[in-house]
């Protein structure tokens, strides 16, 4: 199935805020990297993986605010802001990554965010709205 970057990130966050696991897994390239700012290392699929379930499973009403996405060749930009509740706070959280993309599947993300709008779902303390 060739799907255009639009609707490949789409779909992808799409199984995000269903907590689909394989919906995102099939996404991911085998050898997919998962870099974050916040950590400054990049993850492999499974550890990705363990860590979108945690994201899943802490955060309730999940919802992305596409603020802009610029398509290139072999991926694409977004800015978002992702919406949810953890632990009774509310999030909102601004987020820039930067996908890149190869036969259909993401194989690249960078991934850069305020970890203070977060760190309530990791119990680190509380979130600023």
């Amino acid at each position: 199935m060739s799907r255009t970057t639009d609707e490949l990130l789409d779909g992808f966050f799409a199984a995000i805020v269903r907590g689909d696991l394989d919906g995102i897994a099939s996404y991911y390239a085998d050898d997919v990297a998962v870099w974050h700012n916040v950590t400054q290392h990049a993850l492999d699929r499974a550890a990705s993986l363990d860590l979108l379930r945690y994201w899943s499973e802490q955060v309730a009403d999940i919802r992305y605010e596409v603020l802009e996405r610029q398509v290139f060749d072999g991926g694409a930009m977004q800015r978002h802001v992702v919406h949810g509740t953890a632990r009774g706070t509310t999030i909102a959280a601004n987020v820039c990554i930067v996908f890149h993309v190869a036969d259909d599947r993401i194989t690249h993300i960078y991934e850069y965010l305020d970890q203070t709008a977060v760190a309530v779902v990791f119990g680190t303390a509380t979130a600023s709205a």
